[in-house]
């Protein structure tokens, strides 16, 4: 980050705006955890480290080619702040597994992983371990995981093959640490990441979902640039070297790819890599719906104003930055707090468009959908 980045615009203040990170985020966060998150220094491999600051620099790029035009507030991007600190905290702190729902048998009940009723999961669930060295290829590695072949796999296997990598990754693992029958509570993880040059082993009491979710991210942008979905050249990425395929994608083909989880069958066709990787795939798509929107939360916002009042709660809030000098208000042009702004909506669009009034609505006689609950709200 240059300086005048630093000492004019205080970019770190954008990180404080964890109010909107904490409402979008997957683990509950609260403001006050969501703060030390941010604030602590980042403990990570550096693949999964990388990975997310690949996913960052994708979704809010540093813009210099803005600073002679719109000034050095729109220069810094999610990088500058550190935002995939979040994104990590965030992912490992969203499930706890309780000791006493494991088993030693080897089936799922239905909603066990969302913790509504099942009273068993297994253990070989949230058990992981990827070993990329002497099978010869990574995507070996996950069919040794997996116990399948090229042959079961409904695309180009050779092609996966020969784009899938996990960067300097050499062995990946998840596992309970210290669990018996008589251990009760949250259950504690180890994760185990070996490079060539350096080893990571952590205890965590939540399921290190961060780390994990880089492997599949690899993947599918392994299998996006098999199918030619890629738009962009694909090469190592010098800003990124501790990750993997999913680094050496293009800004714009990151995102791409990242939306083939959600709507691009993704998920479907690499069910049989993924299960042995993830508890429960269909948390995926959430899971990219939450770096997407996380992002534009963090970023904007005016939190960072308030200085060391914005702990508090709102009614003790007080705007300790003159709102010219907030980055967010400067980016937007949102001159700060003033009677009736928040009501004068139209200035974001030119012309400005005003409400029709509810008699004009051509609305259907029955307005019961999804997010109605049968027998509740009657005629309101």
């Amino acid at each position: 980050m240059q300086e005048n980045d630093r000492s004019q615009i205080g970019r770190r203040g954008v990180v404080k705006g964890i109010g909107g990170l904490a409402a979008l985020s997957m683990s509950n966060a609260t403001f006050a955890t969501a703060q030390a998150a941010m604030d602590s220094p980042l403990q990570s491999d550096p693949h999964t480290a990388d990975t997310y600051r690949s996913i960052v620099d994708a979704i809010v790029p540093r813009t210099p080619q803005l600073e002679d035009e719109l000034g050095p507030e729109h220069v810094p991007g999610g990088i500058d702040v550190e935002l995939e600190k979040f994104l990590i905290w965030d992912f490992n702190h969203f499930q706890e597994i309780r000791a006493e729902m494991v088993t030693e048998k080897d089936f799922l009940l239905d909603n066990t992983l969302s913790g509504d009723s099942g009273p068993e999961m297994p253990r070989s669930l949230f058990e992981v371990t990827v070993d990329t060295t002497g099978l010869g290829s990574d995507l070996d590695a996950l069919l040794d995981l997996a116990d399948i072949s090229l042959l079961d796999l409904d695309l180009d296997g050779k092609a996966l093959e020969e784009h899938l990598t996990f960067g300097p990754i050499e062995r990946f693992e998840i596992g309970f640490a210290d669990l018996d029958d008589a251990t009760k509570g949250a259950a504690e993880f180890e994760l185990l990441v070996e490079t060539g040059n350096e080893t990571v082993h952590r205890v965590l009491q939540n399921y290190p979902y961060a780390a994990l979710f880089t492997l599949v991210f690899d993947l599918a942008a392994a299998e996006f640039v098999a199918l030619g979905k890629n738009e962009g050249p694909v090469s190592p990425n010098e800003q990124f070297p501790g990750g993997g395929t999913f680094t050496r994608l293009s800004r714009e083909d990151r995102l791409r790819c990242l939306w083939t989880i959600i709507d691009g069958g993704a998920i479907d066709t690499l069910d049989d890599l993924l299960s042995p990787l993830v508890p429960d795939a269909g948390i995926l798509k959430y899971v990219v719906m939450a770096v997407n929107g996380l992002h534009g939360f963090g970023y904007y916002t005016e939190w960072s104003g308030y200085g060391n009042t914005k702990m508090n709660t709102p009614n003790e809030r007080e705007m300790q930055t003159e709102p010219g000098e907030v980055q967010s208000h400067q980016q937007s042009g949102y001159p700060g707090p003033v009677p009736g702004h928040a009501a004068d909506w139209r200035h974001a669009v030119p012309g400005g468009f005003a409400d029709p009034k509810a008699k004009n609505l051509n609305l259907p006689d029955d307005l019961t959908g999804d997010d109605v609950i049968d027998g509740i709200g009657g005629d309101t």
